[in-house]
């Protein structure tokens, strides 16, 4: 089995260490990257090791891949040390920090950290199963961000007004496996799928 890079052993032994809870929640409420601007993490020593490690050569990227990390972590501090031992020694047992980076990695908004750290919670917390976990976390990597807010009033929706709903809206559900066609004999309606209804049930969307 291929080891964790040093990147991704240090995320996975942040994330099992107590030191996780250091990054204050006050610093969710204005965001990340304004915290990190503004000093207010500047005084927690496990926020510079993470920054230090992923912003090498302080590319723009890797500038936002460090305050994607740092939005996941902190959004985990809620979870018990337990139910963090559980995520990391779970399925990705030696390779969740490496697995962490690749996933936030590609997620496009400030966002979208915090909703996979909602997902893994869920999974630590055994809501869900790992297979779950997996989907819910492609689904999120496709859905525009800007889609994410709809998704329930979508689901609120009749047969009639599902088919009058804008069509790149459910494009974009289709294509993240939120939604498919119910294979109606008129051509069909997109309608939910169960991803979606778990989804919204984990509160993903709020």
């Amino acid at each position: 089995m291929k080891q964790e890079t040093r990147r991704g052993s240090l995320i996975a032994n942040v994330i099992k260490s107590d030191d996780v809870v250091q990054i204050s929640k006050e610093a969710l409420e204005i965001g990340i990257d304004a915290a990190l601007d503004s000093g207010i993490l500047k005084d927690v020593p496990i926020v510079n090791t993470v920054v230090g490690v992923l912003n090498v050569g302080g590319t723009i990227r890797n500038q936002l891949l460090a305050s994607k990390v740092i939005g996941f972590l902190a959004k985990l501090s809620e979870l018990s040390k337990e139910e963090r031992d559980t995520m990391v020694d779970g399925k990705f047992a030696g390779r969740v920090g490496d697995a962490l980076i690749e996933i936030l990695d590609r997620m496009e908004s400030e966002r979208k950290p915090g909703i996979a750290a909602k997902c893994f919670a869920a999974y630590a917390r055994g809501q869900i199963d790992y297979m779950q976990l997996r989907r819910l976390l492609v689904a999120i990597e496709r859905l525009p961000s800007f889609d994410i807010a709809a998704m329930r009033a979508f689901a609120g929706l009749t047969i009639k007004e599902r088919a009058a709903a804008d069509q790149h809206f459910l494009n974009s559900l289709v294509n993240a496996g939120l939604a498919q066609n119910n294979g109606g004999w008129d051509g069909g309606v997109i309608v939910p799928t169960r991803l979606c209804d778990l989804f919204l049930e984990l509160d993903l969307d709020r």
